[in-house]
């Protein structure tokens, strides 16, 4: 079952990024990761995917522009596989380039 990931448009009260030093937030926001996540995240067409998806049963999809997104990051960085789950687990600027500066990680749970 197809589900369109809106949930990075949704700011959270009690995100990491609103208790981080802000110094710190100010320098991840001059980094990659900001402009990532405008230009390249926000823009993937999640629908065009929709028709790989049965529309009547089974579980929702994992979002598909935080997929997408992994892969292009993956990509840049020449990061293998295990390499990407870990900095999509761990690294700030890739966790705020999926959109997760404004929503809780509630999916990785």
């Amino acid at each position: 079952m197809f589900r369109k990931n809106n949930d990075h448009l949704q700011e959270d009260m009690f995100s990491n990024y609103q208790t981080m030093n802000p110094k710190i937030a100010k320098m991840l926001k001059n980094t990659w990761a900001p402009v990532f996540y405008k230009h390249v995240f926000c823009e993937i067409d999640e629908e065009v995917f929709a028709q790989l998806y049965c529309a009547d049963n089974g579980r929702p999809n994992f979002p598909i522009n935080i997929l997408l997104s992994l892969e292009l990051i993956k990509n840049m960085f020449d990061y293998t596989d295990e390499e990407i789950l870990e900095q999509f687990y761990f690294n700030y600027q890739v966790i705020y380039a999926l959109g997760y500066q404004k929503c809780r990680r509630s999916i990785f749970c």
